[in-house]
Order: C-alpha cells, then structure tokens, then sequence
C-alpha cells in the first residue's frame, strides 16, 4: 500500500501526465488473494470526482488484461490471445467489470491535478470468476493460483439385470439363469478392477427384512427404483445378453449401460459380441466378454465421475412484500444476492459459474459447477449443493425452500 501512495504522490507532486479519457493509469497492486476474491488498489483518473471510482476499476482490469499485475499470473497479462468483442465490453457502456466488483472503497483522496481529479480506489474482485470467463473467451490456458484436484474415491456401482416395464429385479434373478450369470459376471469384473459394489440380491434381501420390497409385478418399478436409490451406489449397470448358439460353438454379446444412480443421467455404455469358443458354459462366454469390453466401459463411467457437475440455479421470492429480488436483504443488511454471489466464489468448483440476469422477482445463473467431493469426501450431488446454500440462506435469516428438475435447482426464498 506504502509503493501505492508514494506512486501516486508522484503523480501529484513530480509531474503532470496527460491522460485521454480512453487512457488509464495504471498504477495498481495486488494486496491480498484468498484464492477466490482478491484485493487491489488501482489509481484513476477523470472529469469530476465521482468518476474516479469508474476509471479505477477499468484501469484495474486493462491493467490484469494487457499489462500484467505483479502476484497474479507470475506478473503475465491475463489476456493470451485477442478478441476485441469480449475485452471492449469490460470499457463500454456494457460495463461488463461490474459482475466482478465485489466491493470498492477510497483508498487515497480525490485531488485535482491540471483540470482533471485522480484518486486511489480500493477494489475487491472476484478474482476466479474473472480468470474463468477470461480463459473461456480469449484462449487463456493456464489457471492462477491452480487449485490442486482433489483425489476423488472410486465410484460405488450396483450391477442389475435389465428389466422391461412390469418385471422385476428379484423375478429375473429367480427364473433367467444367463442373465443372472451375466450380471455376477460383470460385478466380479468389476471388483477385479479394484471398485467397489453392493450386491444386488443382498440389497434386496435387506430392503425386504425392512420390509420395504414386495415382489409383484405391480410393484415391481417403484420397488426397484427405491432399491438402486437406497443401496449406497453412485452408479447402477443394467446388463442384457445376447447369446448365439451352433452345434460346434458359441459366442456371447453382453449389451451394459451405466447410470448416475441419483439423476438417471446415463454415463456409459459398451456392447459387443465375443469371439466364438467352443464352449456353450455361459459363465466362460460372459468372462471373455467383461475381458473384452469392460475395461472401455468402467473407463467411460471414471471419467463422467471425476467430472465436476454443471447446474442450472434459478432463484424467485414469494410473498408480495419485496417488489424485486434487488431489494432482498439478509438480516444483517447485505443483498441477497451478493451474498449468494460470494458463497459460490468460495463454494462453486473453481468459484466457475455465471451470472444470466436478474428478471424482477427472479435471478438465474445459467450454470454453476458444482464442487466433485462433498465435506465428507462423497460425490457432491446437486440436491446436496442447494441444501448447503439453503442453509447458509437461513443463518442469514432468510428461509428458503427449493426442488430439483434435472439439472436445474429452483430456490425459492420466502421474504
């Protein structure tokens, strides 16, 4: 702050500098960086004193665009490669920089200097959030401040028989022999590759001992679905089988698909017939058939694993108190919204998410990545995101409620 002041006083005192008004100082340094919001002090320079503010922050954000700000990026402008369209919309009347701005305040008093006012403006930026869009729009390839990638645990996989409408999981176990060798073939494949499964007819076994699966057919699809819920597994594999027969050999095609267990998203799917052997054993054929096509399978479902997952947040008031969410406030006076704004800078992965509008009654960001590991070290799920915001919310005294539609989260505050 000392290296600030003294600048600036040269700037006072040692000389005129002629600035235009597209022109900025560029007198800025870092003052501290918490790995998602960053504190800066940035000179600026205009016509009258309440513009000073403006000019700062613009000199602060073509300063880290173009110049390089010693302490962020080892001193390399953030900016790699061109593109006018993106970086003009941060210096015109889009003022683009303003998502960014999460607080300003005067550093070093406005003076007048040859017809113009200069002053030091102190400004706390959503750091991440602007190195993300930056990298998204110009090229920029490398993160500041790398945030080192969780080891994420291997995912937890159920194997079960595809089913059609009407049947069920206990019932195809019972009376389809090469279908219940296909699905135990599959799960031994798996753990032979070091993950981790529930057995299906244990789960079954004890989802019956609570009472809480009844085999019959009508049943059947609300049972199974609790089932796959209830069993602790990330992902469930459903297994069909083909299998062609001749008098001299045999050969075996194992069709698998992969589901994130809590959304239904498919993540993986791999099928395709083995060469013929002479065998007709069923439990031999499906062996070469998990050799041949499970290790491209469980490669598909670590990899949709090990990704951070992208939602949709969409925030509305009820009541008819407050006319526009703008005016929402939490009980100690902040804005709603900048509080949301700052709880995903420290709590999206990588503080990456967006801003869409803000409509009246409602505001969306039209995509947030959720962080892969939860407090406990478990995938993180949408459902378990929005209940962290939800209760963040209500320690501020704002209650909120909200649902999941896919990969969207409706949170709804009651003000």
């Amino acid at each position: 702050m000392k290296k600030i002041i003294s600048l600036f006083c040269v700037l006072l005192f040692g000389g005129v500098i002629s600035v235009k008004a597209q022109d900025y100082l560029q007198i800025v340094s870092l003052e501290s960086d918490n790995g998602t919001q960053a504190v800066f002090s940035s000179a600026g320079a205009a016509e009258n004193k309440k513009g000073i503010e403006t000019d700062a922050i613009k000199s602060l954000i073509y300063t880290l665009f173009f110049q390089g700000v010693e302490g962020v990026n080892d001193g390399k402008p953030l900016v790699s490669k061109p593109n006018e369209a993106y970086t003009n919309s941060f210096f015109n009347n889009q003022a683009r920089y303003a998502s960014y701005v999460a607080r300003t305040e005067e550093a070093v008093k406005a003076a007048k200097i040859g017809g113009r006012y200069q002053g030091t403006t102190r400004v706390t930026l959503r750091l991440r959030q602007l190195i993300n869009d930056v990298r998204k729009n110009t090229g920029y390839d490398q993160m500041v401040a790398e945030t080192p990638k969780p080891r994420l645990p291997k995912p937890t996989i159920i194997v079960v028989p595809y089913k059609k409408e009407g049947e069920s999981f206990q019932s195809i176990l019972e009376n389809d022999y090469d279908l219940r060798v296909a699905v135990a073939a599959v799960q031994k494949g798996f753990e032979d590759c070091d993950i981790k499964t529930r057995d299906l007819q244990g789960t079954i076994d004890a989802m019956k001992r609570r009472m809480q699966y009844e085999d019959n057919a009508g049943a059947a699809d609300s049972n199974d679905k609790q089932l796959l819920l209830s069993s602790g597994a990330d992902v469930y594999v459903t297994v069909d089988m083909k299998k062609d027969v001749t008098e001299q050999d045999a050969r075996v095609s194992l069709i698998m698909k992969a589901y994130e267990t809590a959304s239904g998203t498919i993540w993986a799917s791999e099928d395709g017939w083995t060469n013929r052997f002479r065998t007709r054993a069923t439990d031999v054929l499906c062996s070469h058939a998990v050799k041949d096509n499970l290790p491209k399978f469980l490669e598909q479902i670590v990899k949709n694993y090990s990704q951070p997952a992208r939602v949709v947040l969409q925030i509305s008031i009820s009541g008819s108190s407050i006319s526009s969410l703008n005016d929402a406030s939490c009980s100690n006076g902040e804005r709603i919204l900048d509080f949301i704004q700052n709880w995903l800078d420290r709590n999206a992965f990588e503080g990456d998410y967006h801003m869409q509008g803000i409509m009246g009654e409602s505001a969306i960001f039209d995509y947030v990545m959720i962080p892969m590991q939860d407090e406990n070290g478990y995938k993180m799920t949408a459902d378990k995101f929005a209940g962290q915001l939800g209760r963040q919310l209500k320690e501020q005294g704002v209650s909120a409620s909200y649902r999941i539609e896919g990969g969207t989260i409706l949170l709804m505050l009651d003000l």
